[in-house]
Formats: C-alpha cells, structure tokens, sequence
C-alpha cells in the first residue's frame, strides 16, 4: 500500500523570507528602553537619597560626600531615568520595532489568528489519526500527512504551514487510503467543517496582503535613538555603583529614623512596638539632624 498523497508545503515568498529571518535581530536592536518594576523602585529609592540628604549634611561631609558627588548622583539619575531624553524618542522606538518586524498591526492580527489555528488543530490531527486510522497504518499516514509540516512560531511563516494543512485536509475527502475518509468527516464534527476551512483561507489570502508596514520608519535619525538608549543604560550601571557606595557609607553612620528618611531602610514592625519604635527613631533623629547647605 502506498504512501497518502500529500501536498507540497510551499516555500516561503522572498518577501516573508526577508521578514522572518532578521526578526529576532532586528527586534532586539529596536527593542524600547523599558525599566522593569525592580529598577523603578532603584530610582525611586536614589530619588528619595538625593532628595533628603541636605537635611543631614554636615554629618554626610564628613564622610566625603561634597557638592560633586550631590550633582554627578542627580545627573546619573537623570540620564538614566530617561528624564533628559526626547518624547519623540519612545514613540521611534516603539515605531522602529513594528518597521524591525516588517509586519503591520494589521497583519500581526491576522497572523495571530491563523497561529492560534494552528497550535489548535495541528496537535488535535496528530491525536486523531491513530483513533481513526487502521493500527497498521496509522504511523505511516500521520508521517506522509506531516512530512515537511510542523508547527510554526508565530510569523509570517504560519500562512504557508496552515495552508499547507488546509490543502491536506482537502485531500482527505477524496483519498482512497483506508480511514482517510473517515478521518475528513471526524474532522467536521470536531468543528474543523467546509465552511471553517473556507474561512481560514480568507485570512490567509488578507495577511499575504498585507506584506508592508503600516507606518513608515521613523524620521528621527537611528543612530541618535540607539546612541540616547545606550547613554541612558550605562548612566543606570554608574547609577548603581555610585548609589551603592553611599548607601553602604551612610547606613554606617546615620540612625534608623534618618536612614528611613534617606530611603536606605524601611521600618516593619506590630502595632503595639509603633510608639516605643517612633519614640526611639526620633531620639536617633535628634541625633542626626544637623542640616546645612553645600
């Protein structure tokens, strides 16, 4: 008995070829300068440092903390807190990733549903053929059905790999190999009917449509967003060194209650140890409070 027909899967255009392969490249480099949760909280805590430290200066001169470290911590922070970067900068940035991707919002629509066709019936045809097909043949129909087919991540390269398997099931419904018949109909009745078939094909035909992006690159210079994004980062890594050489110091040499003001700890405590603890930080406060100006 010989191996169910099965057709071609269809290499990919030129045009989904040049989207797909430069994608994760591309996307990397267009990727915006997000700050996570972690290092929004680092800033806010520098925030907090720089912002109340002139309440206890004359101790923290003492421990070399002068005028120039006070400006270089607000320009770090700054820099790296995207403070000092144009607005035009985040809209390109977001802009350069749908150009990187080479796929318009439209077509990422559409490519998603068509994914979403395929993680479903891809894995239900693989569970349905050794039910439905003989047991003698069963393995040897599921590789000749799949033979250059598998699952594709979403991109561009899921319009051909589900027409590809649309094409297949067609051929289901007039193949002489035992069961595949009854395979087509076993099919219908799990949803996968003419009607969805016939659908799933117009989507495909509206994404190869769709092959450019919606918006045009963005007019600010490439080079200038990348050269602001790295400038932006590495003020972040000084930021980090230059906050944790004084948090280190200070921790040292002030009390609880300053260093809760300085943003350099933080206070856990039950209700009933509230009044002895705020008695005692306002003691170690009296202690500390020796502001002055640079």
């Amino acid at each position: 008995m010989g191996n169910p027909k099965t057709s071609k899967s269809p290499k990919a255009s030129k045009a989904d070829r040049t989207e797909a392969a430069p994608l994760d490249e591309a996307l990397d480099e267009a990727t915006p300068t997000e700050l996570d949760a972690v290092t929004t909280a680092f800033l806010g805590r520098v925030h907090t440092l720089l912002f109340n430290i002139p309440r206890y200066l004359d101790r923290a001169r003492r421990h070399g903390y002068t005028q120039k470290e006070h400006d270089l911590g607000w320009e770090l922070y700054t820099t790296a807190s995207g403070k000092n970067r144009r607005f035009e900068h985040w809209l390109a940035e977001s802009d350069q990733r749908d150009v990187a991707a080479g796929v318009s919002a439209e077509r990422m629509r559409l490519l998603q549903e068509i994914d979403a066709f395929e993680n479903l019936w891809f894995p239900r045809m693989r569970a349905l053929i050794p039910r439905v097909l003989p047991r003698d043949s069963a393995d040897r129909f599921a590789a000749a059905f799949f033979k250059d087919l598998a699952q594709q991540p979403l991109s561009p390269a899921v319009v051909d790999s589900v027409k590809t398997f649309l094409n297949r099931v067609d051929e289901l419904a007039s193949s002489a190999e035992p069961g595949a018949r009854k395979l087509y109909e076993t099919l219908g009745e799990r949803g996968l009917t003419p009607k969805k078939i016939e659908a799933m094909r117009r989507l495909i035909a509206a994404a190869e449509e769709h092959r450019t992006p919606d918006r045009a690159a963005p007019a600010l210079r490439r080079d200038e967003i990348a050269k602001a994004k790295e400038a932006q980062l590495a003020a972040l890594e000084s930021l980090r060194l230059w906050y944790n050489d004084w948090a280190t110091t200070f921790r040292g040499v002030f009390g609880t209650r300053a260093q809760v003001t300085l943003g350099l700890t933080s206070l856990k405590r039950r209700k009933k140890d509230a009044a002895a603890a705020e008695e005692a930080a306002a003691e170690s406060e009296e202690a500390d409070g020796d502001a002055g100006d640079f």
